[in-house]
């Protein structure tokens, strides 16, 4: 009950507080993530060397991170666990993407998964609130961006989540989008 209370209130909170708009190196900051989320040594994580920097807020990137990649780690249903997250550009957004190697998801969720207090898996097989990926799409759109989730079924899902482009470009990287 504790856990599901602190989410909700996590998605309540969102849009509410003044965010500190700063310079985040995403590569650093899903490295942190993956630190925290101290995935199984069965679980591998990579990421892109294309990873940008970018304005924007630090704690709400963070958390669209997090949520990825923890529903990939704790869904992971393989003995070897492939985890990726990836960066491309679009050029007026940045196209990040977490992929995994887990159970995938029926096309016929693809929506739901995004709504609140909506788990594929029973609460007696997994603890969910259901939580997590609506916290990560109302972070995303209030960005500016979308999130998508492509997945087969038994060979894995891959979310996708955009961030436009805003900006300049500075000369040692790219620092052109704000979140």
């Amino acid at each position: 009950m504790h856990t599901l209370i602190d989410a909700i209130l996590k998605y309540s909170r969102i849009g509410i507080i003044e965010s500190e708009q700063k310079r985040i190196d995403t590569k650093a900051l899903v490295k942190n993530v993956i630190e925290m989320i101290a995935p199984p040594d069965n679980i591998e994580i990579t990421i892109d060397n294309n990873l940008p920097v970018i304005i924007g807020d630090d704690t709400r990137l963070e958390q669209i991170f997090q949520n990825l990649l923890s529903n990939a780690v704790n869904f992971m249903d393989k003995p070897n666990g492939k985890i990726k997250v990836t960066c491309i550009d679009n050029g007026e957004q940045w196209r990040f993407g977490v992929s995994d190697n887990g159970p995938g998801i029926e096309k016929k969720y693809h929506e739901k998964i995004f709504q609140i207090f909506q788990t594929l898996a029973s609460r007696d097989d997994r603890e969910s609130t259901g939580v997590g990926l609506t916290l990560v799409k109302k972070n995303v759109e209030l960005c500016g961006g979308e999130i998508w989730v492509e997945s087969k079924i038994g060979k894995g899902s891959t979310f996708f989540f955009t961030l436009p482009k805003r900006g300049g470009k500075n000369e040692e990287q790219k620092t052109d989008s704000s979140c």
